[in-house]
């Protein structure tokens, strides 16, 4: 285990390259506002940063450009910021669209591991040596990726197989780079107010939960063992079936399953229109029905075998949806079909969680805005992904944050949309979708469902009945004791409090500056002592007009400086960096 003092500097190392990926690629401002600006090379000693040539080329730069050498920035900093790049392109509800399309290119580009340590590997994680579990282990990886790679291999029992092993040392890189992250992404929160929305801690803790759950082996194999299990029933889709006693955290094995790349059909054939409905079938139980559903379904993760029946593989990212999910899922896409503005709003502030104040108004209008904008295109030129974006960015900017899940589902939507277009180029999204809808709204308006819903409100109800009367007397009780307490949040009354606060505190120091400067004043008076013919009071009260001075110019300049940065000093996520959770 590495000693705390070797770990601080790696730590600091790490820094530094960051610091110097970013200032390379055009973002020294955001290294000096992420508490970099230590690490500059051209930094002065008073703190002030001398090359900001690329920091005024970033004004009035698109959002395109940026986003090119954002992503740039992530491939040369490694493993951890790529994937950190990769679980970001699925979060359209936090990053822009500009971002979101060029993050979607990341790959892990990196080079397979030498075959001895793939070796060393497998024996230290499994506990035996490569000849007592497989017969046969070709040298040449399949794959490889930043996690691991992937090699064909039959095991002792004679069954072809595919082994991925992690790579190693990558779990000690993943878990520095984390620390770091935590790092930055606190010193964010406590440095700029505006962030506070995008919630960097949040968003690193869940990349961590995900990343963590990437390293574990384990956890892939059980997702693929769920996924199996909901559809042992159905012939047209299938998985791999996992080698236990070959599986431990650093290695995974599964059964090699012979199939075709899903871009060996032709697209617009009859081949195709069969790989269509059997894949829009199985996005649709594993979404609406199951809950539990392919993270990253790209054209690499989808087989064809010779009977057009599907094959699902890498399980490292699933998404979830809970039951009131699914619920709220099937409301807003009957809502979208309906074209009810009103409708579509509510469920998004159903399936979000507002961080500030909504305009309740403003958001149904940007709803309808987009739904009209693509009522008015033809059936094919409906873009869904397009559709998608354009809501989140709606709900991004009025402040409505949604589930990760949801995020993850965009994701999904959008790479299965691609997929089917390639399928069939002229595809008419309305007529695809009006059978899965009808099945839907049965589903929404069964008898039974509306016999659950209608028990789940009548017990809500009796539940609110019976409380009303013990809360009111609380309240009661509370108003004559005089221990009711009533708080108004109002944006122009904070702004005030604010602006009082700050003209309070220069009124104060000015106060102490007079009044050193009036008892220097009075002290100048007597000459009594002197030392060498210099008045001693007369030097006191000097150093203390000297004083009040120092201490007024500073302050005032101190509050200056701070409201041009817009910036609030904070103690509570200050005090936040030194601990990780």
């Amino acid at each position: 285990m590495p000693s705390p003092v070797k770990t601080a500097v790696q730590d600091i190392r790490r820094l530094q390259k960051i610091t110097a990926v970013l200032t390379r690629h055009g973002f020294s401002a955001v290294a000096r506002r992420a508490g970099l600006g230590r690490f500059l090379p051209d930094t002065r000693a008073d703190g002030e940063f001398s090359g900001d040539e690329d920091d005024k080329a970033l004004i009035g730069e698109d959002r395109s450009a940026a986003a090119l050498r954002f992503r740039r920035v992530l491939e040369d900093l490694g493993p951890t910021f790529v994937k950190l790049g990769q679980v970001l392109s699925t979060r359209p509800d936090l990053v822009p669209r500009e971002f979101i399309d060029e993050l979607k290119k990341l790959q892990d580009q990196v080079g397979p591991m030498e075959l001895e340590v793939v070796h060393r590997q497998i024996e230290a994680s499994l506990g035996k040596e490569v000849e007592e579990c497989f017969e046969y282990f070709d040298e040449k990886p399949l794959a490889a990726a930043s996690i691991g790679q992937v090699h064909r291999a039959t095991t002792v029992e004679g069954q072809e197989c595919v082994v991925k092993v992690q790579r190693a040392g990558i779990q000690e890189q993943i878990r520095s780079d984390l620390d770091i992250l935590y790092y930055l992404a606190r010193i964010l929160e406590a440095t700029i107010e505006e962030v506070e929305l995008y919630s960097p801690t949040d968003i690193v803790r869940e990349f961590e939960k995900a990343i963590l759950a990437e390293l574990d082996f384990r956890m892939e194999a059980q997702n693929i063992q769920e996924f199996g299990n909901n559809f042992a029933d159905v012939q047209e889709v299938s998985v791999p079936e996992v080698y236990e006693d070959y599986t431990t955290v650093e290695v995974l094995t599964m059964e090699f399953i012979e199939a075709n790349k899903l871009s060996s059909i032709e697209g617009g054939s009859e081949d195709a229109d069969q790989v269509l409905k059997t894949l829009l079938d199985a996005m649709v139980k594993m979404v609406l029905y199951d809950g539990f559903f392919h993270g990253d379904p790209h054209p690499g993760n989808i087989l064809v075998r010779d009977d057009l029946s599907l094959v699902f593989i890498d399980f490292g990212l699933m998404g979830r949806l809970s039951a009131s999910q699914q619920d709220d899922l099937i409301s807003l896409i009957l809502n979208v079909l309906a074209g009810d503005a009103d409708a579509i709003s509510r469920a998004l502030l159903r399936m979000g969680r507002p961080v500030g104040r909504v305009n309740l108004r403003e958001f149904r209008a940007d709803v309808e805005r987009i739904r009209n904008k693509y009522i008015e295109a033809t059936v094919g030129e409906i873009d869904v992904s397009q559709f998608i974006q354009e809501v989140m960015d709606a709900a991004q900017y009025h402040k409505i944050r949604l589930n990760p899940n949801y995020a993850v589902l965009t994701k999904t939507a959008a790479t299965i949309e691609g997929i089917m277009r390639s399928l069939k180029p002229d595809m008419d999204v309305m007529e695809l979708g009006m059978p899965y809808a009808r099945d839907l709204a049965l589903r929404r308006f069964s008898a039974r469902k509306i016999a659950q819903s209608a028990i789940k409100t009548a017990v809500g109800f009796s539940s609110f009945v019976t409380k009303v009367p013990q809360q009111m007397d609380q309240v009661l009780m509370d108003m004559e004791s005089g221990n009711l307490t009533i708080t108004v949040r109002n944006e122009s009354l904070d702004q005030m409090g604010e602006t009082l606060n700050t003209m309070g505190t220069r009124l104060f120091l000015g106060v102490i500056a007079a009044g050193l400067a009036v008892v220097s004043a009075i002290l100048i008076q007597p000459y009594d002592m002197a030392i060498r013919g210099v008045p001693i009071m007369l030097v006191i009260a000097l150093l203390a007009a000297g004083g009040a001075t120092m201490l007024f110019w500073w302050a005032l300049g101190w509050h200056v400086a701070a409201s041009r940065r817009g910036k609030k000093l904070r103690l509570e996520p200050l005090m936040r960096l030194f601990r990780r959770k």
